[in-house]
């Protein structure tokens, strides 16, 4: 079989796309083929499409190249399961495995010698941060090292939200709270949109053990009459009481964001908001009058959460705090 050598950056791509919390298969056999696809040699693709390719094809071209791509030295010339034992523990705690998922879990992928290769890069996910981690403190737990290094991984549940806007903002208020995300190992997942969450609800119980906390807007009652057979008991609902999460910020929180992050000229103050109306209409409108631009959900959210970064705040609203509490004790 002839193949070109993968260059680090692309190392350090599959490395990324082999350890996010994504169904087995799924993620393996796409790097697997991107590396088939992009490294293999035209003469050697020709001969493998000749033939019906196996999973174990696969698994065992790709990890050649990928192997053989790593610069042989002390620690990597032969395979070291360390890293790839961890991942394979997790997996099987984290998902509903099939037989193609132990096949490919359990390829001769020198993984661990991968991560020693790409230990000295910067800007790493902290996906990988957490491995380069683990590789050099073996004696260490992975709990205490998410812990200690706000790492997010190893996972332990998940949020499903509708949108962008509780994607950024629950995490920010949970630190507020003293309940660190990252630290804990929580997960946030937007479903994009109301009318996505119950199917992907739906795809997630088929191949995720973890519990999930499912947030969701008071207009999706539909939407939880749906999810309702179908949940499991160790999951649970959350519908906001009234309106959209918007509506749970408090007024004097969003008033002292925007100001914060516009100049002073723009200010804005309690006599630009009508009460009784959805928050959503009123900063649609507030944004028209003041010259903001275009209100949009997720830079709002990214608004508040810049504002929450930089100062200390008493005022969060107290289902956000009931939502938060939820979230810690489920």
């Amino acid at each position: 079989m002839k193949y070109k050598k993968i260059p680090k950056n692309y190392i350090k791509i599959c490395l990324d796309r082999l350890t996010r919390l994504k169904p087995v298969s799924e993620k393996y056999e796409r790097v697997f083929i991107d590396i088939l696809n992009k490294f293999l040699i035209a003469e050697s693709k020709k001969t493998t499409s000749e033939k019906k390719i196996t999973i174990d094809d696969i698994c065992n071209n790709a990890c050649e190249i990928f192997n053989a791509s790593i610069p042989a030295n002390k620690n990597a010339t032969n395979v070291d399961n360390y890293i790839q034992d961890i991942l394979l523990k997790e997996a099987e705690i984290n998902f509903n495995l099939s037989n193609d998922d132990f096949k490919f879990l359990n390829t001769k992928l020198n993984l661990t010698a991968a991560i020693q290769y790409i230990s000295d890069e910067n800007f790493l996910p902290l996906n990988l941060k957490r491995l380069v981690l683990l590789e050099k403190n073996r004696k260490k737990d992975a709990a205490e090292i998410r812990k200690k290094y706000s790492l997010l991984y190893p996972i332990t549940k998940i949020i499903l939200t509708e949108g962008a806007t509780e994607e950024i903002l629950l995490s920010k208020f949970a630190d507020k709270l003293g309940y660190n995300f990252y630290q804990e190992g929580v997960f946030v997942l937007a479903a994009g949109g109301k009318n996505q969450v119950a199917k992907k609800y739906y795809k997630m119980i088929e191949d995720i053990k973890l519990p999930i906390f499912i947030l969701l807007d008071s207009d999706a009652e539909e939407t939880r009459e749906l999810i309702l057979p179908k949940l499991r008991n160790k999951d649970k609902i959350h519908l906001i009481k009234t309106g959209e999460f918007e509506d749970i910020l408090t007024l004097d929180l969003i008033i002292r964001a925007i100001n914060f992050n516009f100049s002073n000229n723009l200010h804005c103050s309690i006599n630009d908001f009508e009460p009784e109306t959805k928050m959503t209409k009123n900063l649609h409108r507030l944004f028209k009058k003041k010259g903001f631009g275009e209100y949009q959900k997720a830079e709002f959210a990214k608004m508040i959460a810049n504002y929450l970064q930089n100062n200390k705040i008493d005022d969060i609203g107290l289902e956000i705090q009931e939502i938060i509490n939820e979230v810690k004790n489920f």
